[in-house]
């Protein structure tokens, strides 16, 4: 019991010293929104999602669990937002990966709530992503379609998303990246 309570105050100090935003942007010139993940650390900046085109989250990932858990329950408000993302459906991966590559998907864009699903694989498993999903797209294995249109098709990703984080909070350890590909919904190049 002492062994648990002095690393739940060394987490938390560990956490204090970062400070973590996100925020839904306005995409200039563009139709929709993205989101924008901020980490400081002392009022040094690691890592900023707009100044990365390939949501790549190096700096992120290489922080200890207790700061990445930090940094996906900010994110986690936007799971419910289905307003539209102005990025682009492309791949952001490992070229060498042949699940990512023999075919493309055919849908040309995706919700906020999809990136905020993408974005939490980038910052729990940044070099193993490509592994999880290349392309922010998601398909229905039971429907088999894509179904980045579909909310209450995305719904079910997300409540699959929040059981994964539940259980990666309340044992402080990254759960294996195979579980988010498990259920009926899974990410474009699993399926």
């Amino acid at each position: 019991m002492l062994l648990i309570l002095l690393m739940t105050c060394l987490a938390s100090a560990q956490t204090k010293s970062y400070k973590i935003n996100v925020s839904k942007q306005e995409c200039p010139n563009k139709n929709g929104f993205c989101l924008n993940v901020e980490v400081s650390r002392y009022d040094t900046v690691i890592s900023n999602l707009n100044e990365q085109s390939f949501y790549n989250y190096e700096e992120i990932y290489m922080l200890p669990d207790a700061v990445k858990i930090k940094v996906i329950e900010a994110l986690l408000p936007y799971l419910s937002d289905s307003s539209l993302c102005c990025r682009k459906v492309r791949t952001y991966e490992n070229m060498e990966y042949p699940g990512c590559y023999r075919e493309r998907p055919v849908s040309t864009n995706f919700p906020i709530n999809i990136e905020t699903l993408f974005i939490i694989n980038r910052v729990a498993y940044n070099p193993f992503t490509f592994r999880i999903g290349c392309y922010p797209v998601l398909y229905s294995m039971g429907l088999e379609r894509e179904i980045n249109n579909d909310q209450q098709q995305i719904k079910l990703m997300v409540a699959h998303y929040k059981e994964w984080f539940k259980l990666y909070k309340s044992t402080g350890e990254l759960p294996p990246n195979t579980i988010l590909n498990a259920g009926k919904i899974r990410w474009w190049g699993h399926h």
